[in-house]
């Protein structure tokens, strides 16, 4: 995948990006007239990665999709194909036959491709970027669900015997930065008979293990290492310390890069290597008028270079999973992040939450986050929904399954969500880290109304036995259209959008039950606001306005005065 390291230096990578074939399929006769052997002679050229809904003639367009291009292989005999995101159901057919299904637009497909022979072979997807009942997201959803194959696809030359997957566990000895690690080596060998390897671990190019593993004919076999760093440097919120793990095979390896660090929650606080932070954050939609989901590296930078001159030292991954790239990014720069699923529930009606296919979606979704995500030392939290109905029973009952799947895949980071009822909320004894989304001065009252708000949300918290736990002010804000200002703070005018978000910032800050804001949010978004749906008629432009800077990311008033509240916070 695109990543600002390099994941492997004695396995090729080649990206299969550019022009693909690409064809529409409204009316979703493409499996029946079988274009994974035939594709439609009228098909055009569409770039891959991309968003189809920023073609001119596709603005609107939600359904089925086709691409196909054709893949060169070498000598060969077996290829890992990767996927780095696919909205949002996808078939992978490989000269004609299916190979992969998925589902979740924002994780990888993998698929191991065998026998292979040297030449041409046809490659073709099938996208289906609907929204419905059972998707997620629902149907209603506060941002443009574009279509696509969205981020850079992958092809692997695999030697007979490869590293399937690295793992890396690690403890910190209390009051002391020395490192206990282990990292989990998974092999796979394509020979057909017994093999062993010779297996080496390296850390920054320094080994720290050997062994030898065997692999029996065609299977595969796990690898324990360990290693200590009595020493480590710790990463933390500004200073991104990071070490590179290496496992290598005599024909192939696998990199790694991985910040130690400690977190942990209580006393209202949550905790980087045993000293509280004050997260000072944003939402931020990965999203471009003129890219969609397909957010190129050079944008991420730019985006990342606003962040930090904004003062952030936190970012919402608003509302599903982003780019690694991205995350290498947040890395680098000591900045930490909050990741989430695409559970939107401002719509969600109750009944989607008790169906066993929104379930198990869910799981998968979250596991598959985890999996991709786990060795970015940014990443300090796992979100598992987003304003779904919490005073309910219904919301209760599936909230507990996820948290489970959370626990199963890593005990080391705190499971939180975003609650839009802090009132009547019955789910927050279930997490560690609990938000708040609320918008006094816009969708009701006055800015003011955050000090009751709060009052009786730290009230309600020490009924449930919950007063230790964290809180965060997760979204609140106002539409500012870019360019609206006055001499007077008038609705959608940059004043008044710069009025609502200092006054609650202030508010905020004064509440020392509060450890972290984050404000709706980074830059405009295009919302999914077409003639036939009711909501969201406030989104002037299409446009859902309360970013600090327009969708080219150019500041409104309130970037200047976030800026130098922000970097006011110690």
């Amino acid at each position: 995948m695109i990543r600002t390291f390099q994941p492997h230096y004695l396995r090729k990578t080649q990206l299969l990006d550019g022009a693909w074939d690409f064809a529409i399929d409204p009316d979703d006769v493409g499996r029946r007239e079988r274009w994974e052997r035939r594709f439609p002679k009228n098909a055009r050229k569409a770039y891959v990665p991309s968003c189809w809904n920023n073609e001119s003639d596709l603005y609107e367009y939600e359904g089925v999709a086709w691409y196909r291009t054709t893949v060169h292989a070498g000598d060969a005999a077996q290829y890992r194909l990767a996927f780095h995101g696919v909205q949002g159901t996808a078939d992978i057919y490989w000269d004609g036959e299916k190979i992969a299904s998925h589902y979740g637009g924002f994780t990888p497909i993998e698929c191991l491709v065998t026998d292979v022979s040297p030449g041409p072979h046809a490659l073709v997807v099938r996208a289906d970027s609907t929204l419905d009942e059972l998707t997620l997201p629902y149907r209603i959803v506060d941002w443009f669900h574009y279509g696509g194959i969205t981020r850079s696809v992958e092809w692997q030359p695999l030697a007979d015997v490869v590293i399937d997957d690295l793992r890396i566990a690690y403890e910190i000895e209390e009051d002391s930065s020395r490192v206990e690690a282990t990292c989990a080596i998974a092999l796979r060998s394509f020979l057909p008979k017994e093999t062993a390897v010779p297996v080496r671990l390296e850390l920054d190019g320094e080994s720290v293990w050997n062994g030898d593993a065997v692999v029996a004919p065609g299977g595969v076999a796990a690898v324990e290492a360990r290693f200590t760093v009595p020493n480590a440097r710790l990463w933390n919120v500004g200073a991104p310390e990071l070490y590179y793990v290496r496992a290598v095979l005599p024909y192939d390896d696998r990199v790694e890069r991985i910040g130690f660090r400690r977190i942990d929650t209580g006393n209202k606080q949550i905790r980087i290597n045993g000293k509280p932070v004050y997260l000072k954050g944003i939402n931020r939609h990965e999203e471009h008028p003129e890219w969609g989901f397909a957010v190129p590296p050079k944008l991420m930078h730019k985006d990342l270079d606003i962040l930090k001159r904004l003062g952030c030292n936190a970012v919402r991954g608003s509302h599903y999973p982003q780019s690694p790239y991205w995350l290498d990014l947040l890395d680098e720069n000591g900045i930490v992040f909050w990741g989430e699923i695409p559970i939107w529930g401002a719509h969600l009606p109750l009944e989607p939450l008790q169906s066993p296919v929104v379930a198990e979606r869910a799981s998968t979704m979250l596991r598959e986050m985890i999996r991709r995500d786990r060795h970015h030392a940014c990443v300090i939290m796992w979100g598992i929904h987003n304003e779904i109905d919490t005073r309910s029973r219904i919301a209760y009952d599936f909230s507990v399954p996820l948290i489970e799947t959370v626990r199963g895949e890593d005990q080391t980071r705190p499971i939180v969500y975003a609650t839009m009822h802090p009132d009547e909320d019955i789910v927050l004894p279930l997490v560690d880290i609990v938000g708040i989304n609320k918008y006094y001065g816009w969708y009701g009252g006055d800015v003011s109304g955050f000090e009751g708000m709060l009052e009786r949300f730290h009230a309600r918290m020490e009924q449930f036995g919950c007063a230790d736990k964290p809180v965060i002010m997760s979204e609140f804000g106002a539409a500012g259209v870019f360019g609206e200002t006055g001499f007077e703070p008038r609705i959608f005018s940059e004043d008044y959008q710069n009025e609502v978000v200092e006054k609650a910032l202030r508010i905020f800050l004064a509440d020392k039950n509060v450890c972290g804001t984050f404000i709706w949010h980074f830059a405009d978004i295009r919302v999914n606001l077409r003639k036939e749906h009711l909501q969201f008629r406030d989104r002037a432009r299409s446009f859902n306005n309360k970013g600090l800077l327009n969708e080219y990311r150019k500041p409104k008033t309130a970037f200047r005065t976030v800026q130098a509240i922000y970097k006011s916070i110690p």
